[in-house]
């Protein structure tokens, strides 16, 4: 008994005296409740199980409805809990802290003099407590830094929001004054420099600090966990990114993120928005990296259960009104796309269908997008890349939508109907404005290496041009022109692979002038895919089309086309050539 109020009222007095005041001044049961006698169990028996003799016990006896009052079992509420660390902490209603909360909070509350802690008195600190305080072991320059972060604001936060800019500077004066911060802070500050700056020396300074930096498990942990995934991308670390990514997911989650409750207690409005901007953050970049690598997100498209950003409220000058509400809403879709698609498998009927619903989805995004938003209106020059990006996302939407139908038409010589020529058009065409967006940018230098994004919509834009290149052979000027841009995914090795190959690809085809042909390109392609060392050589041909020319592969260098298994095409899309099983037909 001493252990059980001990447990739930430390503050009670456990003298013999004082255990007799407490039981005295505990409130009578209530009437119709169930008495001592009824909760123990018969004596050598459990309850519901079988007595050694075998014979069945019958089970707790409650009262029956006539003598109970009419209740309504409530479960217990999601709360906010301070921890050891004095960090206010998400629990839901299934954690038995949670249960000892309300059980506690009923005691104080029923009991005159009977609380979890006497007045004044602060949780006493636990085991594990961390305090994480240091000075910067090495600085950059400030002016580099400073250069440093007008890029990273400029160029990155712009587009998926991160930081507070004026946050940050303050976080600068303090650190370059020498005054204590925390381990995430500093991180913040090495990993901007890593983005935009002086990579190699931030980062493994910036590495060195992310254990201290979990154990922190502040809001401004989960910012630098933002960073560092994006720095890891520019790695070709996309798998680790991943992982380091669900990390921050999961200490957002302890502060209520994920939740309307962890934003009720909250003062200030600009401060609420900023921690709701950060979680929507934190959903688009785990849609876009579990779709790049094809694997499933940690927030699933139906677990949003936070308002979107405020159309209104402006974060920095690089981002037009209304960008954050927009840019959430289609990651939203892209999530939504990518889950249905590709990860739940449904018959190529279902898939069909499918697909007409969510072009519909995306296209009525299109259409509730504010005008200032759209690319085709006049629009301040320092929006140019954040309006563009929208512009970009919109299309590899749609895109993805329609890059299983894209590759379906060249791989079958069958006759579709109207919906599948749709699906195709819909792709082709959100390809054609990707190109020329990216042109665009290109011009005007808005696109860079040091957000991994960038190089995943170049070269997702890449791969479908060069699938239409392969069904049309005038697309190929198109793609030809593309390569300047391709070039710039030289610091991601996959951008190096795709950009020379491309390059290598046209070279041929310029020396050996082949006409591509529709209702062959399931055979070039398994072929020039699977070619032995050994093999001289392989015709592409048909005997009503003696025009057609032989390949050699000497000539050619054996690299005609890229290998489609490196680009992962999502192989578990159920849309077969429609000559091998019939699935479209």
């Amino acid at each position: 008994m001493v252990s059980v109020i001990n447990h739930f009222v430390p503050s009670a007095d456990l003298s013999t005296e004082g255990l007799r005041e407490f039981v005295k001044n505990l409130p009578p049961p209530i009437e119709g409740s169930p008495s001592s006698a009824a909760l123990a169990p018969t004596e050598k028996s459990v309850p519901w199980m079988p007595d050694s003799s075998g014979v069945g016990v019958s089970p707790i006896a409650l009262p029956t409805p006539e003598s109970s009052p009419r209740c309504v079992v409530d479960d217990v509420e999601d709360t906010l809990l301070v921890d050891a660390m004095n960090i206010p902490r998400f629990n839901g209603s299934s954690s038995w802290t949670a249960l000892n909360a309300k059980i506690v909070y009923h005691l104080s509350s029923n009991i005159d003099n009977i609380s979890p802690f006497h007045q004044g008195e602060s949780p006493r600190s636990f085991d594990g407590q961390v305090i994480s305080s240091r000075n910067a072991e090495y600085l950059p320059d400030r002016a580099a830094l400073e250069q440093a972060a007008m890029t990273f604001f400029r160029d990155i936060n712009s587009v998926i929001f991160i930081l507070d800019q004026e946050k940050f500077y303050a976080w600068l004066d303090e650190v370059y004054s020498e005054q204590d911060v925390s381990t995430s802070i500093l991180a913040i500050v090495y990993l901007v420099m890593a983005l935009c700056g002086d990579e190699t020396s931030s980062f493994e300074i910036a590495r060195s600090y992310m254990n201290n930096v979990i154990e922190e498990s502040s809001l401004d942990s989960v910012r630098a966990i933002m960073l560092m995934t994006l720095y890891r991308q520019t790695r070709d670390e996309c798998s680790l990114a991943w992982v380091m990514l669900g990390t921050g997911i999961r200490i957002a989650q302890s502060f209520g993120l994920h939740h309307m409750i962890g934003y009720t207690q909250e003062t200030s409005v600009y401060r609420a928005e900023i921690k709701r901007r950060i979680w929507w953050s934190l959903c688009e970049l785990d849609q876009w990296t579990s779709c790049m690598l094809g694997r499933p997100p940690a927030i699933g498209h139906t677990n949003y259960g936070v308002p979107l950003p405020s159309p209104e409220l402006n974060t920095t000058a690089f981002t037009p009104p209304g960008y954050a509400t927009a840019s959430a809403s289609l990651g939203c879709l892209i999530g939504q796309i990518s889950e249905q698609l590709y990860t739940d498998k449904k018959s190529a009927q279902c898939e069909e269908q499918l697909s007409s619903e969510l072009v519909q989805k995306v296209e009525q995004w299109r259409r509730e997008l504010p005008p200032h938003l759209n690319l085709k209106s006049t629009i301040a020059p320092s929006f140019a890349r954040t309006t563009s990006y929208l512009g970009l996302k919109y299309n590899y939407a749609c895109m993805l939508i329609g890059r299983p139908y894209l590759t379906h038409s060249i791989l079958c010589s069958n006759t579709h109907d109207a919906a599948f020529s749709s699906q195709l058009e819909v792709c082709e065409r959100a390809n054609r404005d990707s190109v020329e967006i990216l042109h665009k940018l290109y011009t005007q230098g808005l696109l860079i290496s040091s957000l991994y994004f960038d190089t995943y919509l170049i070269l997702t834009t890449a791969l479908i041009l060069y699938i239409r290149s392969v069904k049309t052979p005038s697309v190929r000027e198109d793609l030809r022109s593309f390569i300047p841009i391709l070039k710039l995914c030289n610091k991601s090795k996959v951008g190096q692979y795709a950009a020379d190959h491309v390059a290598k690809y046209l070279g041929n085809l310029q020396i050996t002038t082949v006409e591509s042909s529709t209702a062959n390109m399931a055979g070039f392609f398994h072929q020039s895919s699977h070619i032995s060392q050994d093999q001289s050589s392989f015709r592409v041909s048909d005997s009503s089309e003696p025009s057609r020319q032989d390949i050699t592969i000497d000539d050619m260098d054996g690299n005609f086309g890229l290998p489609w298994e490196y680009f992962e095409f999502g192989q578990e899309f159920n849309l077969q050539p429609c000559g091998a099983n019939g699935a479209m037909d």
